[in-house]
């Protein structure tokens, strides 16, 4: 064999190697699921860390319907969320948000680095 094929074969065999190693190191954090309950009109956790690429699922347990808006534009996430249903949405940034229905009630999605 050749000095170049040999070298060939080696520096293949590192390249995937380094490509394995890499995809393995990004499956193995996963997003995580997190809950907001909607309960006598406010949001419960208020306050939620949360990582890009994590779902948030508020589960409207009042009486009434409510909605996600964001605080600073009061532009709707979701649709109104019946008692007894849930919105889910998957985390691009941090977010301060309200319900647009009932402006006294606020949250707050922060971004974990």
């Amino acid at each position: 064999m050749s000095i170049r094929i040999i070298l060939s074969t080696i520096i293949g065999a590192m390249l995937a190697l380094i490509i394995s190693f890499a995809c393995s190191s990004e499956t193995m954090i996963k997003p995580k699921q997190h809950q907001i309950v909607i309960s006598g009109f406010e949001f419960v956790p208020n306050q939620l860390k949360v990582s890009q690429g994590d779902t948030v699922t508020w589960v409207n347990k009042d009486i009434v319907p409510h909605n996600i808006a964001i605080d600073t534009k009061q532009k709707s996430l979701s649709p109104e969320i019946a008692s007894g249903e849930k919105f889910v949405y998957k985390v691009s940034k941090s977010l301060s948000y309200i319900c647009g229905l009932h402006p006294s009630m606020r949250g707050k999605l922060i971004l974990s680095p």
